[in-house]
């Protein structure tokens, strides 16, 4: 029998799992009831959003394998992958009419930022990149990418003054399309990025009809630990403006009937975010985005996170060339913490924030703990609680820092010393100043899941990802379980 550290329980890191392990991701993968792939289409919805975690990363690359079946082309960007610090750098300093070095108020800095017209022109090069890939040539690929000219990184071509410097083949198919290119730099024929992606969006609609493509745009993720103030900025307003242009791209798409559709993820908290710089993002966001849920309702437990938990475990000797695991056999029905008893689901409900990562973190913390092991018993987990309770404060920490930066961390630790507080007032007098708004950090704090509300005689518990919306103040204050270890408070 094969032992824990042999066994493949999955990624943290979707992408990385669908693209390497493509079996074990197709065969370990369960549809939220939430979201279909219908759904997400250029004229209906086009923003997947969802906590860190929940599965969007992994519902795009399910949806691309089922595309691909229907006969798509897919294609991914991912913002805080594939951007490198230099890039961040070059484009800034397309903005010239803003002082990039320094800001007295971030808010008008994000709102004079605009950089839609640059994201076209990535976008559609990353298009016509896919396209090309697929042995689809024509006169739309010829010019954003020329066979001569490959772009070196996704900015390359791109001037100061947002100008595009055009190749020879290039230059031959925008004199065709009646641009007159009398500007001519030094290295020579330039176009403005204005006049480029109108060229680009002729030739997509001339040339690209009858062939289809799905366009996901992923990690669009930044945080204040990032840098400074005003780098936050920019790269909210990047963010904003990738939003802004893919939805103006899915409506060319549909004015001229192109099966070609852009889609994005996003966190609440970035949304949230891009919300307070700018209150019009809104109008761009509502109603085009659908919600990734794991929610757990009312005392039963999940069985669709169940599902997904024991598919991992089931397909863990998959990549070893064994059998299927028998799954009751294999993991400890029922684990005793102290005094009380409970099933593996009523575990899975209480330690875990409804979202298949955690279930991934959860099985490879207790492999790290207990290697030699052959199969999970009630040791077994609690040995790999250290571990899963470490991984899983620092993704939370990660998330506040957001808007609340590196402080957080510092904070939480010096303050909590207990599993449940009375109310709300004696929960925050317990936290360290730390120069946040206390009110705006425990509604967070409530939204994230580091603590639920609680109702001791009663036995209930109320936890954002169990759908409830807001923290009510006859609730006492309960510290998220699997937090109990990272806090060191799990004896109290």
């Amino acid at each position: 029998m094969e032992r824990l550290s042999e066994l493949y329980f999955g990624e943290l890191e979707a992408f990385d799992e669908a693209r390497n392990e493509t079996d074990y991701f197709s065969n370990t993968f369960v549809v939220p009831e939430s979201i279909s792939i219908s759904s997400l289409r250029k004229n209906r919805k086009f923003i997947i959003v969802g906590r860190k975690g929940a599965g969007k990363t992994a519902l795009q690359m399910y949806f691309a394998q089922k595309l691909a079946e229907d006969g798509y082309s897919t294609a991914f960007f991912r913002f805080a992958e594939d951007m490198r610090a230099g890039d961040f750098t070059q484009l800034s300093k397309t903005q010239s009419h803003i002082s990039y070095v320094s800001a007295a108020n971030e808010k008008n800095l994000f709102l004079n930022y605009d950089f839609r017209d640059v994201w076209e022109r990535v976008i559609l090069n990353k298009v016509a990149e896919a396209l090309s890939e697929r042995g689809h040539e024509n006169k739309f690929t010829s010019f954003v990418r020329p066979k001569q000219s490959k772009l070196a990184n996704i900015f390359a071509g791109l001037t100061k003054n947002l100008s595009i410097k055009l190749s020879g083949e290039a230059y031959g198919i925008a004199v065709d399309l009646g641009f007159g290119l009398s500007n001519s730099g030094s290295d020579g024929v330039e176009l403005s990025i204005g006049d480029y992606n109108r060229a680009t969006r002729t030739l997509f609609s001339e040339h690209c009809r009858g062939l289809k493509l799905y366009f996901f745009v992923d990690e669009l993720v930044f945080s204040r630990l990032d840098g400074s103030a005003d780098q936050v900025t920019i790269k909210a307003a990047m963010v904003r403006d990738i939003v802004k242009t893919l939805r103006e791209l899915n409506a060319f798409a549909v004015k001229s009937d192109l099966d070609f559709h852009f889609i994005c993820s996003l966190r609440p908290e970035i949304r949230n975010l891009l919300n307070e710089y700018d209150s019009e993002i809104g109008k761009v966001v509502d109603g085009k985005d659908v919600n990734i849920s794991w929610y757990i309702q009312g005392n039963d437990e999940s069985p669709l996170l169940l599902d997904v938990f024991r598919r991992k475990i089931e397909k863990s000797s998959l990549l070893s060339g064994s059998q299927d695991i028998v799954y009751t056999d294999f993991i400890e029905q029922s684990l005793r913490f102290g005094n009380a008893s409970m099933s593996i689901g009523e575990f899975i409900k209480t330690n875990t924030w409804g979202r298949p990562r955690d279930l991934v973190r959860l099985l490879n913390s207790v492999a790290k703990g207990s290697p030699n092991a052959t199969r999970i018993g009630e040791d077994q987990i609690k040995a790999g609680l250290d571990d899963y309770s470490r991984a899983s404060a620092k993704e939370l920490i990660d998330e506040l820092s957001v808007t609340h930066g590196k402080r957080i961390l510092t904070a939480l630790k010096k303050g909590i010393r207990k599993k449940t507080y009375n109310s709300r007032d004696e929960f925050l007098a317990t936290l360290p100043d730390s120069g946040v708004n206390e009110e705006k950090l425990f509604d967070e704090l409530f939204l994230l899941g580091v603590i639920g509300g609680v109702q001791t005689d009663a036995g209930n518990y109320f936890w954002a990802h169990r759908g409830e919306s807001y923290f009510k103040d006859h609730y006492q204050v309960s510290i998220h379980p699997a937090l109990w270890n990272e806090f060191g408070i799990r004896g109290t």
